[in-house]
């Protein structure tokens, strides 16, 4: 991995990046990769997904069912189960009204993220890793890179597996680039006005800000062990409500309608 720090400090190991197993072995498919220049944009504005549970309800068309946030030391990690909404037809194989998404997301550091994500779906698991990291290019711009690959299943063809694996990447890859057209567009705000179900944006801005900071102005809060779980019983209330309100109006709409 890439380290720099303008005083001169090298990495210790429990900086380190974890390994992914079983990479560049056969037990996975080969991996997508994107690279994309984001300007008018901070990199900030892409951390602070980390806290958004409402986000994957009206950005990505899921139902959180579960989401919990620990930050500690250099690492900051988003755990969610989720479920897809019955009211949006994404015209992906997401759309089994039975599936079932379990997510759990580490930055390791301010600008790496490993994402392991298990979906049920038609009585499959699929085993799905995704990659997200980014630097700055300017103050107000940054380069995004991110990929995917796919354990391949036994029992099924190199073909096979190569197809379930293209579809879960295309499905992955539609969701993070629905976030791609919000932070091109989101204006940065400081000191926001929040609910109880937008999560602790302020913790997670706090534990963001010890890597723009010499060493000797890292705070213990900063680095500290933080763990908040959401509520989701009110918000999945009001989302049950308005997704049988669509529902009566017609037919599942399509994500891009």
């Amino acid at each position: 991995f890439v380290w720099h720090d303008p005083q001169g400090s090298k990495p210790t190991d429990e900086v380190t990046i974890p390994e992914i197993e079983g990479y560049g072995t056969d037990e996975w498919t080969d991996w997508s990769w994107n690279s994309m220049l984001i300007e008018g944009s901070h990199c900030r504005e892409i951390i602070d997904n980390v806290v958004d549970m409402a986000h994957f309800f009206y950005v990505h068309y899921s139902m959180p069912t579960y989401f919990k946030n620990v930050f500690e030391g250099h690492t900051a990690t988003q755990f969610m189960i989720s479920k897809p909404r019955a009211d949006i037809d994404n015209g992906t194989n997401y759309d089994d009204p039975n599936s079932h998404l379990s997510s759990d997301a580490s930055y390791h550091g301010p600008s790496y993220m490993i994402d392991r994500i298990l979906n049920e779906v038609n009585g499959m698991t699929i085993e799905t890793i995704l990659i997200n990291s980014h630097y700055p290019v300017s103050d107000n711009s940054f380069l995004l890179q991110y990929g995917a690959m796919v354990r391949k299943l036994p029992g099924l063809s190199e073909e096979e597996n190569n197809g379930i694996g293209s579809q879960f990447i295309t499905g992955l890859e539609i969701g993070f680039e629905q976030d791609i057209e919000i932070w091109k567009n989101k204006s940065p705000i400081d000191n926001p006005l929040l609910s109880e179900e937008d999560g602790p944006v302020y913790q997670l801005r706090r534990w963001y800000k010890q890597f723009y900071v010499d060493v000797e102005d890292v705070t213990e809060d900063m680095t500290a062990r933080f763990e908040f779980e959401i509520d989701t019983t009110r918000a999945l209330q009001s989302w049950d409500q308005e997704i049988a309100e669509n529902l009566a109006k017609g037919a599942p709409a399509s994500a891009d309608a």
